[in-house]
């Protein structure tokens, strides 16, 4: 294991961070099992909930910072637009450039559908636009473009880190869609599965290294405390799992 993980730190580490919902309270988890292993991801990238708690991350809060973080709001509350920015100007810095490392928050730009990768000024407008689930709330206007939740053209930004130079790429997978598949026995790699897959979310898979995918109970999605540690210790053992059965060199799982 050891000499897993200094081949692995020999790399620029970028860490993606799925969109989600309430489902990437998980991330945490699997932050904190990167962490307990001394890999320290250098760029993060995070969609919708993604880039909630990848801005976190990036403003130099570990997973005990984030699950703090995690514990102090009722997360339905973070699908009204006005108290997400309060919620990101309490918690996080006013500008990307403010950030301890490299983040990118990835929203889309309507109606073109087309992802944009956001990593320079104000970061809760930029959360906010990752965030904003068409039809429950209205588009984000910002810098003349409006802006939806990420997720509509990109969901898993593993491309995104590939931008910002990483070199090895870890993404949490926490898409309620492509778990729903797997449990139907539809796997993204197989050569009739993958049609069901978007093109997106197949490209996202072809530049990760190391997929984690947490399986989420159901018990996840009811609001409060024990939820939130159920889906952070899911995160962890996910991640734990992923990162003991990856062999050593740079073969993608």
């Amino acid at each position: 294991m050891d000499r897993r993980f200094r081949i692995l730190n020999s790399k620029r580490i970028g860490l993606a961070l799925s969109g989600g919902g309430v489902r990437g309270l998980a991330h945490i988890g699997v932050i904190k099992a990167l962490s307990d292993a001394g890999i320290q991801p250098e760029i993060i990238a995070g969609v919708s909930v993604g880039s909630i708690i990848g801005a976190g991350l990036a403003a130099g809060m570990d997973w005990r910072g984030l699950a703090t973080m995690a514990r102090s709001v009722f997360w339905p509350n973070l699908l009204h637009g006005g108290y997400l920015e309060r919620f990101c100007a309490k918690h996080f810095p006013e500008t990307f450039s403010e950030l301890i490392l490299p983040f990118a928050a990835v929203a889309t730009v309507i109606p073109e559908r087309r992802a944009l990768t956001i990593t320079d000024g104000h970061l809760a407008s930029a959360i906010s636009a990752s965030c904003s689930i068409p039809y429950l709330r209205r588009p984000v206007a910002r810098e003349g473009q409006r802006l939806v939740d990420g997720g509509v053209a990109c969901v898993m930004p593993s491309v995104t880190c590939r931008e910002l130079g990483a070199e090895f790429i870890i993404s949490s997978d926490v898409w309620e869609y492509s778990s729903l598949l797997r449990t139907l026995g539809c796997e993204p790699s197989h050569h009739q599965h993958h049609r069901f897959y978007p093109q997106h979310y197949r490209l996202a898979l072809h530049h990760t290294h190391l997929h984690i995918h947490p399986s989420i109970p159901l018990k996840g999605y009811i609001p409060g405390r024990a939820a939130i540690e159920r889906l952070i210790a899911v995160g962890e053992d996910a991640a734990r799992r992923m990162l003991y059965e990856w062999p050593v060199g740079d073969k993608k799982r």
